[in-house]
């Protein structure tokens, strides 16, 4: 295997940026879950296994590898990249996650740069295995595949979380909402007679004139 000197450049450079984001990331509000009994054993593996892998990669000679130095130079910056990163932000986003176990924020966070950190790991033991000793290159391959198993055991633990608080958030949203009845309308029954009607009066009539007296008949 090659590995061309813009491509050499690219894994230091963005693995340097990737590792000062993640020492810069700003502390917001977490969605949080409950956390399986499984999370203390991986984020011990991920331990172990980053102070092996740093350890493999301080025991490099890149400057004796079979390669130009430019390409030696560069490949000298991932090591040096990687090592910055596994010392330098990996603690304390693994700290974080120790300290915060129902953060599904800061677990996802230290997935992400796992990711990062194993993509680059890889491919510097895939140009120890092409121009490195056979010595150099065996335990750099056995931290990879042992990162990446980690990183697949804690995706699995981030994926148990967000379910769990998908739930919880389902089933917070399908409960019922009591709502307390108002108090029955209170009706008035008014007892009272009714006022008596209006009394009307009767028109009286014109008396009828009084008949004539009788006359004298002639």
């Amino acid at each position: 295997m090659k590995i061309t000197g813009i491509t050499g450049l690219l894994l230091a450079s963005a693995l340097g940026l990737a590792a000062q984001q993640t020492l810069a990331a700003p502390t917001g509000q977490t969605a949080t879950a409950p956390r399986p009994a499984g999370v203390s054993p991986v984020l011990a593996d991920l331990q172990r296994t980053l102070t092996t892998a740093n350890d493999d990669i301080s025991r490099l000679r890149i400057e004796k590898w079979k390669c130009d130095g430019s390409q030696k130079q560069q490949m000298i910056q991932v090591a040096q990249s990687l090592q910055r990163n596994i010392t330098g932000a990996l603690p304390g986003l693994i700290s974080d996650a120790q300290n915060q176990p129902k953060s599904v924020a800061k677990s996802f966070k230290l997935y992400h740069d796992i990711n990062i950190v194993y993509e680059f790991l890889n491919s510097l033991a895939e140009a120890t295995g092409a121009f490195g000793k056979n010595e150099e290159y065996e335990p750099l391959a056995h931290d990879a595949t042992a990162l990446d198993n980690v990183r697949q055991n804690l995706s699995a633990v981030i994926e148990q979380d967000s379910a769990a608080l998908e739930t919880q958030l389902r089933q917070a949203t399908a409960a019922p909402v009591q709502v307390q009845a108002a108090p029955p309308k209170k009706i008035i029954v008014d007892d009272a007679p009714q006022k008596a009607a209006k009394k009307t009066t009767k028109k009286k009539s014109s008396p009828a004139p009084p008949p004539a007296p009788p006359g004298n008949s002639q």
